[in-house]
C-alpha cells in the first residue's frame, strides 16, 4: 500500500481530560487512565481510518486547577521532594499519551502527542486551529447535574471555539469491550 503524505491526511485531534490522563488523586486505581484508553479505542473503532488519518493526541494541564484538593494534597506530600509536582504531573501525562500513541501506531494510525499548558477551553481550540484539525474528538467525563446546569465544561467550550466538527465522547457511555479496537 502506498503511504499518504502527512499533508494529505485527515487531521483528527483527540482531546483527553488532563485529570484522567494524569490523575491528581492519591488513591487513583488506574481507572481514569483506562477511561482515556477506552476513549482512544472508541475513536479508532468509529472515527479513524488507518493509513489515511493523522491523530494529534492532546491534553491540557490547567495551572488554575492547582487549587483543587487533589493537587493541594500532592503538593503537601511533595514539600520535601526535589521535583515540582506540576512538572512530574506533566511528565506523567506525557508518558500516558506516549503509551496511547504507541497503541495507535500498532494498529496503523499515524499519531503525535502533546501536553498543553493552560485552560483546556483555550489551549485545545487554539491547537486545533494551529494544526488545521479537521475533526475534534473530546473526552467528556462525568460531571454532577449541578455543574452541568451552572456552567459549560471544557469539552463544550472547545466544541464552540474549535472551528471544525466536534464529537463528544462520554466516557460513561463507552462499552467495556471497546478496548479491543486497539488490539494489534
Amino acid at each position: 500500500m502506498t503511504s499518504i503524505p502527512l499533508s494529505l491526511r485527515r487531521k483528527v485531534v483527540i482531546a483527553l481530560d488532563g485529570d484522567h490522563v494524569s490523575p491528581v488523586a492519591d488513591g487513583d486505581t488506574g481507572e481514569s487512565r483506562y477511561d482515556s484508553f477506552k476513549t482512544v479505542a472508541w475513536c479508532k473503532a468509529n472515527l479513524l481510518r488507518a493509513h489515511q488519518d493523522h491523530v494529534f493526541l492532546v491534553t491540557s494541564l490547567d495551572a488554575a486547577s492547582a487549587f483543587d484538593g487533589g493537587v493541594l494534597s500532592a503538593m503537601w506530600t511533595s514539600l520535601n521532594a526535589t521535583e515540582d509536582p506540576h512538572l512530574s504531573r506533566a511528565k506523567e501525562a506525557e508518558a500516558a499519551l506516549r503509551r496511547l500513541a504507541e497503541a495507535l501506531h500498532a494498529v496503523g494510525v499515524s499519531c503525535t502527542m502533546e501536553v498543553l499548558r493552560g485552560a483546556p477551553s483555550e489551549t485545545i481550540p487554539e491547537y486545533v486551529r494551529l494544526h488545521r484539525g479537521e475533526l475534534l474528538a473530546a473526552q467528556v467525563v462525568g460531571r454532577s447535574a449541578l455543574a452541568e446546569a451552572v456552567s459549560f465544561g471544557w469539552p463544550d467550550l472547545c466544541a464552540r471555539a474549535a472551528g471544525c466538527p466536534t464529537v463528544m465522547i462520554r466516557v460513561a457511555d463507552l462499552p467495556e469491550n471497546v478496548a479491543s479496537a486497539l488490539d494489534p
